[in-house]
């Protein structure tokens, strides 16, 4: 709940309106008098935090500043030991950065998630199980569900789906992409047919995916459409280590949304235009965060997070690198009326388009992973042999290496297919290499811990 000071009294018979900027300003005078690393860093930029009065007027923070050197120094007291928990980071950006949360942090997490469960009918009378199969040992904290953590372990997981998911009465599954994929194929190769042992809904998360991909696995999985916002299905979450699971989230209504933008237009009139496909639609809770879109001089905007509530390792105005923008609820609501939808947001939601660092720059034109994201699963029957990873060579011969599925062959054209598409979407002329599962020498095989790296020199 906000605190009174986070509220302004606009009078009768109007009630009180919650004031983000507030919050978020609280929030900053409170991390830089209880960190002695934030006091620090803002007095090496000049800052004295008593001066400061707007949030705008606080400097972004990025993974650098703070995990670049001693992260006691950062934390509330100075002592990683005092952490309820430790959660690292990917490390896909090629630094360690880690959550660290207090007891108190842990309990509102357990609240928060199963605030978020019951919005898919778990209930203390109604049994649910939460499969987590998130790597690096994510811990989901809930009171409403028995959870069950194989995480990236593809038979337990098949297993505790199988045999004991018919004792529940709602399943949901937590995954990142590439793994669900594999989980939904190895579940209707078994069954000869999409299956589920009990109404399950399955989040994704971990980076952008495309409405083709959910095509696709749902359609193993046997999903309903997008425009269904009761039955089961597959929605879109986005968190991060330093700062919590579930920070942005999709909603159904905004899922259909997003479905509706990819069939026509990528989001024309709604988000930003020119970059060829259509970002996810997130929500969030602006009692828990204060979101704003932070400008480059390039044009490009990323999102900046001030958690709001005290934290053991208090972030201010952070900025992870994240391409989106912010769309106003009047834009999000014309949207919806325009595409027929009776619904209506009040707050601000979140175009997210995927991370900055992973532009691909070939022969003086930018392409972005996402396009080839896109395509992959475009075609159902070249979705069934490629796992979903990439990778670009972008060396003086810029090359794409797709990596098939285990016991698959290509599909007779696809070479050619790939070629022909890469050299519409990168403007020359590109090598296409398909390898088998074991042969792909960019990622492990067998390895869901870490995420696909989708470009570089080799």
């Amino acid at each position: 709940m906000p605190n009174p000071s986070d509220v302004v009294d606009i009078g009768e018979p109007t009630r009180a309106v919650w004031n983000p900027q507030q919050a978020a300003l609280d929030a900053f005078k409170d991390a830089a008098s209880r960190s002695p690393g934030y006091h620090a860093w803002l007095g090496g930029l000049g800052i004295d935090p008593e001066t400061v009065e707007a949030i705008e007027d606080v400097p972004y923070l990025v993974k650098q500043d703070v995990f670049s050197g001693d992260v006691n120094g950062w934390l509330v007291g100075g002592r990683v030991s005092e952490a309820a928990e430790l959660l690292t980071s990917s490390g896909r950006g090629g630094m360690f950065s880690v959550g660290v949360s207090s007891r108190a942090e842990h309990q509102v997490l357990e609240a928060t998630t199963d605030e978020a469960l019951r919005a898919f009918g778990a209930s203390e009378d109604s049994p649910t199980l939460l499969l987590n199969c998130l790597p690096m040992g994510i811990a989901v904290p809930t009171t409403l569900a028995t959870v069950a953590t194989p995480s990236v372990h593809l038979e337990m997981a098949q297993e505790i789906y199988e045999r004991l998911g018919p004792d529940f009465d709602r399943i949901i599954v937590l995954a990142e992409p590439i793994f669900l994929k594999e989980f939904a194929e190895r579940l209707f190769a078994a069954h000869g047919e999409p299956w589920s042992a009990a109404a399950t809904n399955y989040i994704v998360g971990g980076e952008w995916v495309s409405e083709s991909w959910r095509a696709y696995v749902g359609g193993l999985l046997g999903m309903a459409g997008p425009m269904d916002f009761f039955a089961p299905g597959i929605l879109i979450s986005m968190g991060a280590a330093e700062l919590g699971l579930n920070l942005l989230f999709e909603t159904p209504q905004l899922r259909a949304l997003r479905a509706i933008l990819d069939s026509t237009d990528h989001g024309a009139g709604l988000v930003r235009e020119g970059l060829g496909f259509t970002p996810t639609l997130f929500g969030y809770d602006p009692q828990r965060l204060y979101v704003e879109e932070r400008r480059h001089d390039d044009g490009a905007t990323t999102l900046a997070f001030t958690a709001l509530g005290r934290r053991l390792l208090p972030l201010v105005r952070y900025d992870l690198g994240d391409m989106a923008e912010l769309v106003p609820a009047e834009r999000v609501n014309a949207a919806f009326a325009a595409a027929g939808l009776p619904i209506t947001v009040d707050s601000p939601i979140v175009a997210f388009w995927g991370r900055q660092a992973d532009s691909i720059a070939i022969a003086g034109r930018t392409i972005r992973p996402e396009r080839i994201k896109q395509r992959i699963f475009a075609l159902a029957a070249e979705a069934a042999v490629l796992t979903g990873r990439f990778f670009v060579d972008t060396s003086a011969t810029p090359t794409l290496h797709l990596q098939l599925r285990s016991g698959t062959v290509a599909t007779p054209n696809l070479d050619a297919d790939w070629h022909r598409f890469m050299h519409e979407l990168a403007g020359v002329d590109c090598t296409v290499v398909i390898h088998s599962y074991d042969r792909y020498p960019f990622h492990e095989a067998g390895d869901f811990q870490h995420k696909p790296i989708y470009h570089g020199v080799r």
